[in-house]
């Protein structure tokens, strides 16, 4: 009868834990917003942006943190995802950026060598949260590298890195500071590709 009884209080316990006993932590996932430049000038018929290169954790959707006090560890969350990843969430971005602002008669992702003024390639080198107790820091780096495929061969690279601090730990802030920050990159880039011409 005993054990029958503790049959019977285990198998209690273990109903209550499945049907409510706890909350379950829910998943959430952000956006970029949109990226919008002021127009400007065109100065080139045809752009093409490539895919953005990404590596290691920057391949997931988890969005990811680092701790100030232990800068070479990097962590992610377990609820809290990007919509796309990373690389597909900096590409849109980018090219947002490169249409609204008018330089080019077109941004293609059609890598065609004879027919594109420039080819623009990038690679994530940071975009994360950076936290110490309540401050949070976002840190966005790239790494874009512009060549031309006319006879002069044009090559050029650059990190574009680009930081904002926020008075919130809330997630939905920092992905609008993350846009801020993608918005700073890519008008510099927009800026250099006009001077550098």
């Amino acid at each position: 009868m005993r054990h029958y009884l503790f049959v019977l209080l285990i198998l209690t316990q273990l109903a209550s834990c499945s049907l409510g006993g706890g909350s379950v932590p829910q998943d959430h996932y952000y956006r970029l917003p949109e990226i919008k430049l002021s127009a400007q000038q065109t100065v080139f018929d045809r752009l093409v942006m490539k895919k953005i290169k990404a590596s290691g954790l920057y391949h997931d959707r988890a969005i990811l943190y680092v701790e100030r006090d232990r800068p070479l560890e990097l962590k992610r969350y377990h609820y809290n995802f990007w919509a796309e990843t990373p690389a597909e969430l900096l590409h849109t971005a980018l090219t947002q950026g490169l249409e609204s602002s008018s330089i080019a008669t077109s941004v293609s992702q059609e890598v065609m060598q004879n027919t594109a003024d420039y080819i623009i390639d990038a690679r994530i080198l940071h975009f994360e949260r950076i936290i110490q107790g309540t401050d949070v820091e976002i840190n966005v780096a790239l790494d874009i590298r512009v060549r031309s495929t006319g006879s002069a061969g044009v090559e050029w690279s650059k990190t574009y890195q680009a930081k904002q601090q926020l008075n919130t730990t809330g997630m939905h802030a920092s992905a609008e500071a993350f846009g801020a920050a993608v918005q700073l990159i890519t008008a510099q880039f927009v800026a250099d590709l006009v001077v550098k011409k």
